[in-house]
């Protein structure tokens, strides 16, 4: 899947490092779709300020590796994320995370 028109790459820093304050609606999701339950099991979370045990952890081409619903959630609440960029690499499923259907 070739990048979106006018989509920028939000992540600048190289692999094993964290990168602060991304706008979650810009990374690109690896997976197809996702569980509206666990969307809003998420979405408690981030509205009871609760941190998560486990990195967000995306590609260096944006794509999500783990922590979809999570990011999904935060896109939906307009909060920035910080995430733990892996050379992993992983194919993109869709141009946003936002753009992905809710079973």
């Amino acid at each position: 899947m070739s990048s979106p028109s006018g989509w920028r790459n939000p992540i600048v820093v190289g692999p094993g490092n964290v990168q602060t304050d991304v706008d979650p609606s810009q990374l690109r999701p690896s997976r197809t779709d996702l569980v509206r339950a666990r969307v809003e099991l998420q979405r408690s979370l981030i509205r009871g300020n609760r941190q998560r045990l486990t990195p967000i952890q995306v590609s260096e081409q944006g794509v999500i590796i783990d922590g979809l619903h999570y990011i999904r959630a935060s896109a939906e609440e307009g909060r920035l994320i910080d995430v733990l960029v892996s050379e992993l690499p992983v194919l993109p499923k869709a141009d946003s995370i936002l753009d992905l259907p809710l079973r």
